[in-house]
């Protein structure tokens, strides 16, 4: 596999209106949400969309929603968020994670960091890195579904896998999602992600996916 180890994820451009990853020299890197919803182990939601109008309003709000809190959650990590100006929709998930942040004491030391695994050719935007109070890392992904659609198990340890292999001095001692739920007395669930087995699976899943011809044609 040709690989571009002079590359890192600082180097990768994003097209959100395709939610597509290039490097410098214009090559199409596959990204982990899309390699898991191409080989049907993540949900994926554009087909479901595609069954119906209302279907696709719903899934379209969804996603919306999903941006616009993972921005103010960003913001409020980096102590630059007017809650003035957060959307009413947002703000019940932004308070979730709020109460996620003062219950658990975590601080973050990497926020929506783009990495690029050049041996195995995938990149990503993971959602942050954290410290908790005992000085270990713990990489989270933020959610506002269920971690299971998103195989949120596969999709962290695909991230961390990336991270390390650009920062191997720093150590990650566990995967996180963090579902908020407004709704809850406690609102959110932290599904913690230990088994080391997840990173090879996931690159089972990559397999998969280079062995698909249209895929392959694209990024190769």
């Amino acid at each position: 596999m040709e690989t571009a180890v002079q590359f890192t994820g600082a180097d990768l451009t994003f097209e959100e209106s395709t939610h597509e990853y290039r490097l410098p020299d214009g090559r199409l890197v596959p990204n982990v949400t899309s390699i898991l919803k191409a080989t049907g182990v993540a949900t994926n939601f554009e087909e479901i969309a595609s069954r119906s109008s209302k279907l696709a309003d719903a899934i379209e709000y969804r996603r919306a929603l999903g941006t616009a809190v993972h921005a103010d959650c960003h913001a409020f990590d980096d102590d630059d968020l007017d809650w003035q100006v957060v959307h009413q929709d947002v703000r019940p998930y932004l308070e979730a994670w709020s109460v996620f942040r003062a219950n658990t004491g975590l601080q973050p030391i990497a926020r929506e960091r783009r990495v690029f695994h050049a041996a195995d050719f995938y990149c990503g935007t993971l959602d942050g890195i954290f410290q908790r109070r005992d000085g270990q890392r713990v990489l989270i992904d933020i959610k506002v579904g269920d971690p299971f659609d998103a195989a949120a198990h596969l999709q962290t340890a695909a991230y961390q896998a990336a991270f390390q292999l650009e920062h191997p001095g720093v150590a990650i001692v566990e995967r996180w999602a963090v579902r908020l739920i407004p709704d809850r007395r406690i609102p959110y669930d932290i599904t913690p992600y230990r088994d080391w087995q997840d990173l090879g699976r996931f690159r089972a899943v990559l397999t998969t996916f280079d062995e698909q011809p249209a895929r392959r044609r694209n990024h190769r």
